[in-house]
C-alpha cells in the first residue's frame, strides 16, 4: 500500500469516528432531556396532590357599640386659693402639702393681741357713748338737756357700734378656716411668718367633683345636650365605671375643627379619681348597630379591590371580590360580596394556587 492510499485510509477513519461520537453524545443528551422532563413532571404531580393546612371563620352578624369614645384628663373641680384676711404674725399653720381638710377646720391662726386691745378699746368707747346718750335722754325730759346734744350724742354712739363692728371683724380674721373639703396642693408660707392683708397662705384642691375636658368632632357635637349622661373609663382603674353629666358645650371651634366640652363627675367611688388621670369618655353608650363581619386576617388584596377567599364543599379556595364597611377593632364590617354564614379563610392564604387543595381545615364558629 502506498502512501496515498494509507492518507486516504485514515481520514475516512477519522470522519468515521466523528460521527459516532456525534451520536453517541445525542443519544446521551436526548436520554438526560427525557429522564430531566419526566423529574419535573413528578415533582409536578406530587405538587399537585400536596395538601396543605389552613384556618377558616364562618361569616356572621355581630351587634356592635356605635358610642363615640374620647380621650381627656381629670380636673379638679376647684382650685382654691387660701388668702390671709388681715396682717399679722402667724402663730399657727396646719396648710402642710397633701394634708386632707374639712370645711370650716382651722387652717391658720394670725396673732390677734393687737386686734385684742383695739377690740377693747372701741368696746370700752361704745359702752361710754352709749352710757353718755341715755343720760342725756333723761335730761332732755326733765328739761336739762337740749334736743341737739342728745342728736349728736346718739351719733357718737353710731360711730362708736360701727368702729366696735370692725374690730369685732378684724379679731375673727385672725382665724382662717377651711372654706371647702378638700386637699393643699401647695404651701406658700411657713407658721412664724409675718403676713399681709390678701397674702395667699397656700393652694387647695376640692375632689369631691372633678371636671373632664375633651374635643368632639363637628359630626358628634351636634348630636350631644347639656345634661348628656356619658360613662367614663379611668385608665388606672380599668374595672370600675364613672357617670358623669355634660355641664357644658362650648360653641367655639377649635384651630382643629374640634369643640371643648366639659364633663363633670361625682367622685364618690373607692377608686377615687385624681387630678391628672386620663380616662375616656363614652358618649352615647347605648348606640348600637349591627355588621356583617369578617376577621382582620381574612381579608386579600386583588389589586386595589379587597378580596376575601371563599371556601366551598369542595375546599377549593375561591378569591370573591367584597365591599368592606367599617372597622370593629379585629373585625372588618362587609357591605357586599358575602352572606352570612358563608366559610371564608384566615390562615394560609400564601398557600392558594391552582390545583392545591386543602387538606387540614380549622374553622373557628
Amino acid at each position: 500500500m502506498n502512501q496515498h492510499s494509507t492518507g486516504k485510509y485514515s481520514k475516512r477513519n477519522l470522519f468515521i469516528g466523528i460521527i459516532l461520537l456525534f451520536c453517541i453524545s445525542a443519544i446521551i443528551w436526548y436520554r438526560l432531556s427525557a429522564n430531566q422532563d419526566a423529574a419535573q413532571n413528578e415533582i409536578k404531580q406530587e405538587l399537585k396532590t400536596v395538601g396543605y393546612s389552613a384556618r377558616a371563620a364562618i361569616v356572621r352578624e355581630i351587634s356592635f357599640s356605635d358610642a363615640f369614645n374620647y380621650r381627656g384628663t381629670v380636673e379638679a373641680g376647684k382650685i382654691i386659693t387660701l388668702n390671709s384676711e388681715t396682717d399679722g404674725k402667724l402663730v399657727f399653720f396646719a396648710g402642710e402639702k397633701g394634708k386632707e381638710v374639712s370645711k370650716g377646720s382651722v387652717l391658720a391662726k394670725i396673732d390677734k393681741s393687737t386686734r385684742l386691745s383695739s377690740f377693747q378699746i372701741s368696746t370700752d368707747t361704745y359702752e361710754k357713748s352709749k352710757s353718755d346718750y341715755t343720760k342725756l335722754k333723761e335730761l332732755l325730759a326733765s328739761g336739762n338737756a337740749s334736743g341737739m346734744e342728745v342728736e349728736n350724742a346718739k351719733l357718737q354712739m353710731q360711730n362708736a357700734a360701727s368702729q366696735l363692728n370692725i374690730s369685732r371683724k378684724q379679731v375673727s380674721q385672725t382665724l382662717v378656716l377651711v372654706p371647702e373639703t378638700g386637699t393643699i396642693i401647695d404651701k406658700k408660707v411657713n407658721q412664724g411668718e409675718y403676713v399681709s392683708a390678701g397674702s395667699p397662705l397656700g393652694l387647695m384642691a376640692c375632689l369631691d367633683k372633678v371636671l373632664v375636658n375633651i374635643f368632639v368632632m363637628e359630626n358628634d357635637v351636634a348630636l350631644l345636650k347639656k345634661g348628656m349622661q356619658v360613662v367614663v373609663h379611668a385608665d388606672a382603674y380599668p374595672g370600675t365605671l364613672y357617670t358623669g353629666k355634660i355641664t357644658a358645650i362650648i360653641p367655639v371651634a377649635s384651630a382643629a375643627k374640634t369643640f371643648p366640652v366639659e364633663i363633670s363627675i361625682v367622685n364618690n367611688k373607692k377608686q377615687r379619681l385624681l387630678a391628672g388621670m386620663t380616662v375616656a369618655v363614652i358618649l352615647d353608650p347605648d348606640k348600637k348597630s349591627k355588621a356583617l363581619v369578617i376577621p382582620r386576617t381574612a381579608l386579600a388584596r386583588d389589586k386595589n379591590q379587597a378580596a376575601v377567599y371563599l371556601i366551598h364543599h369542595s375546599n377549593q379556595p375561591v378569591k370573591t371580590p367584597i365591599l368592606l364597611g367599617k372597622t370593629y377593632d379585629t373585625y372588618l364590617a362587609v357591605s357586599q360580596g358575602l352572606k352570612a354564614g358563608d366559610t371564608v379563610m384566615t390562615s394560609g392564604l400564601l398557600n392558594v394556587e391552582p390545583g392545591k387543595k386543602i387538606q387540614w381545615l380549622n374553622v373557628q364558629q
